[in-house]
């Protein structure tokens, strides 16, 4: 019995042996797997002699970009503009590399400078012809003429042309389509114009 339980402890033991090691080596290989995919920073590959990233700056839209003759662009202006300078591929100033910042800024000053320069040359009758036209251009992309309108119109032209026997004096109307448009945006521009105006003459 003695020798039984001998040689069990004895086989015993070199079971505890063999298990130990093969214990070891799996932990062995996690630890290597484990520094393979560590978020550790591995210090042997590091280069210190390297320059460090700059770090882009995070702005506010009511930040201060630019001062240019005394006028100030904000983060929002430049927001804007990217967003129509890219079709709105990008629309935060933030995320645009700092060459292209400069670049970017630098467009920018450009309409300040003209206006500078046109509130030191221009006279007060050329202010007010650009004024107009200003105006005119933002209402004519507001109102939406379609072809149906000119058609409208040209059946109205035609049919005049017909009780006066002058039908050969009347172009086909896709060769005077888009004549007819501005015409009928410039009638309804000046009768929104003319609508519940009041005008005195003396």
């Amino acid at each position: 019995m003695k020798k039984f339980f001998a040689f069990f402890f004895a086989f015993f033991g070199i079971f505890v042996t063999y298990a130990s090691a093969d214990a070891l080596k799996n932990s062995l290989n996690n630890m290597l797997k484990a520094e393979e995919t560590s978020s550790v920073v591995n210090i042997g590959q590091v280069d210190f002699n390297a320059k460090a990233k700059p770090v882009p700056r995070i702005r506010k839209s009511t930040s201060t970009l630019l001062i240019v003759n005394g006028r100030k662009v904000f983060k929002k202006d430049a927001d804007e503009y990217l967003t129509q300078r890219t079709q709105g591929k990008m629309t935060d100033f933030n995320n645009v590399p700092a060459p292209q910042q400069e670049r970017l800024l630098r467009e920018l000053s450009v309409p300040i400078l003209m206006l500078n320069a046109a509130e030191k040359e221009l006279s007060e009758k050329e202010k007010n012809t650009i004024f107009q036209r200003a105006w005119m251009q933002k209402e004519a992309m507001r109102i939406k003429v379609s072809d149906e309108d000119a058609m409208g119109v040209y059946g109205q032209l035609k049919k005049r042309s017909e009780e006066n026997n002058n039908t050969a004096a009347i172009p086909e109307f896709d060769k005077i389509k888009n004549k007819l448009k501005a015409q009928i945006l410039e009638k309804m521009i000046v009768d929104g114009l003319m609508k519940d105006v009041d005008i005195k003459i003396f």
